[in-house]
């Protein structure tokens, strides 16, 4: 089925999109909004199945498709970083190297520390090009009529940073309720503050180009935020419906699929992190 209308949903890594992603699929009328354009999850059994032989740009009539709920309604969640590489497969480009060059950069003047605004300079410069992430969302907005956009974001971005940090350490991003869905978890990792500061300041400086991106193509997003979303779950996920003309109190939206990850660790992380980067003077 092709969509009468979709959504995207915009964000970054660990600031609630699985759990905001299964509540809206799991009414059943809100898309299937998935993670569709993740270059890691190019061949992966679940998408070879969407897209066989067809490469993303080929097969983007049957991502539209695996995306639309039996309504017209088409989802899809795209984290900063899958704009970018949509961008790529639309103009022939392919280079690996800058899902992690960003970080890559920051990670190279180690063990120097740089402030926020200081990371933000040294990154701009090769990476404030929006010209691919355009190219995306130009060719999504030509093929689903009314295209919409939630962004989620995070207010506390050293949270995110830590909770980053240890999902990629411990390679859990997610805590299931249901046993069926757990993850295999390795074991806990050890503090780090540099690799913690660099995913803080690489996590600003993207909510930076995320934000000048929806104000350039004049997005009006509707703004979902980690933590109301956590704190009023219900509350969060039927306003949401309601900026997607779904409403009414009878449309069922689904308990809670996941657990919140942060925990006392997170915590005393967080309480170490902000001591160390005060007497860095960062």
């Amino acid at each position: 089925m092709m969509p009468s209308c979709g959504y995207v949903l915009c964000c970054m890594e660990r600031t609630g999109s699985n759990l905001l992603a299964r509540a809206l699929s799991g009414t059943g009328l809100a898309g299937r909004p998935v993670e569709f354009f993740n270059p890691s999850e190019q061949d992966k059994p679940w998408m070879r199945d969407i897209l066989g032989d067809s490469n993303m740009v080929e097969g983007l009539p049957k991502i539209l498709s695996a995306g639309t709920t039996p309504n017209g309604r088409f989802g899809a969640k795209i984290h900063w970083g899958h704009f970018k590489y949509l961008g790529m497969n639309i103009t022939g480009e392919s280079d690996d190297s800058l899902r992690t060059a960003g970080y890559e950069l920051l990670r190279s003047r180690l063990p120097e520390l740089l402030s926020q605004q200081a990371a933000s300079d040294l990154l701009r410069p090769r990476f404030s090009d929006l010209s691919l992430q355009r190219a995306a969302y130009a060719l999504l907005r030509s093929m689903v009529p009314d295209l919409r956009v939630i962004w989620l974001r995070r207010q506390n971005m050293v949270a995110r940073a830590i909770s980053l940090f240890r999902a990629r350490q411990t390679g859990v991003w997610y805590k299931a309720l249901s046993k069926s869905d757990i993850v295999p978890q390795r074991n806990e990792c050890n503090f780090d503050f540099a690799e913690i500061h660099i995913l803080y300041c690489l996590g600003g400086f993207q909510e930076d180009l995320l934000r000048q991106f929806l104000q350039e193509t004049e997005i009006v997003p509707h703004r979902v935020v980690y933590e109301e979303l956590v704190a009023d779950y219900e509350a969060t996920v039927r306003r949401t419906l309601e900026f997607l003309d779904i409403k009414g109190e009878q449309t069922s939206i689904p308990p809670a699929s996941s657990l919140k990850q942060s925990d006392a660790l997170s915590e005393e992380w967080e309480e170490r992190y902000r001591e160390l980067s005060t007497e860095a003077g960062l």
